[in-house]
């Protein structure tokens, strides 16, 4: 601790306050400049569908300030997105003694985008499955019918 408290002593008396708060200040403007150019970047998003979490991986595009902020502020945040909002591939897939409906691509990238308004949202990764019996017990609930679309290919 001695050792600490004399180089301190000693670099107080070579670099002057002003020079310190100078050099804070050409970092924060150069810092908030980079930030001001547009940048695209992959974020993990965490989506709820039928009382499901899914994370999904999203290309996205934005301010340096806002793709900033995503990625500080909004690592704990989940979308809730709603069946209606939502459209599925036909055909059912089963997987682990489980049977569910893959959801659309574009659906889903539209129901993300709407929920980050200040980033545009370019494209998402593999959509996820939902259980059948998720979506049936959530249309149980709420009476919204999925829409069901033939996949593009």
């Amino acid at each position: 601790m001695k050792y600490i408290k004399s180089f301190f002593r000693w670099l107080r008396r070579c670099i002057s306050p002003v020079y310190v708060m100078m050099f804070i200040a050409a970092f924060i403007l150069w810092y908030s400049t980079k930030l001001g150019d547009t940048y695209t970047t992959e974020h993990e998003v965490v989506i709820v569908v039928a009382g499901e979490e899914h994370s999904v991986d999203c290309t996205i595009r934005g301010k340096g300030t806002d793709l900033v902020g995503y990625t500080l502020w909004s690592r704990g945040d989940r979308f809730t997105i709603p069946l209606g909002e939502l459209s599925f591939e036909e055909g059912v897939v089963e997987e682990n003694d489980s049977r569910g409906l893959h959801i659309s691509a574009v659906s889903l990238q539209q129901a993300i985008a709407a929920r980050m308004s200040d980033v545009e949202v370019l494209s998402v990764g593999t959509p996820p499955t939902v259980e059948l019996a998720s979506i049936v017990s959530e249309v149980e609930r709420t009476q919204h019918q999925p829409q069901i679309t033939k996949p593009t290919k």
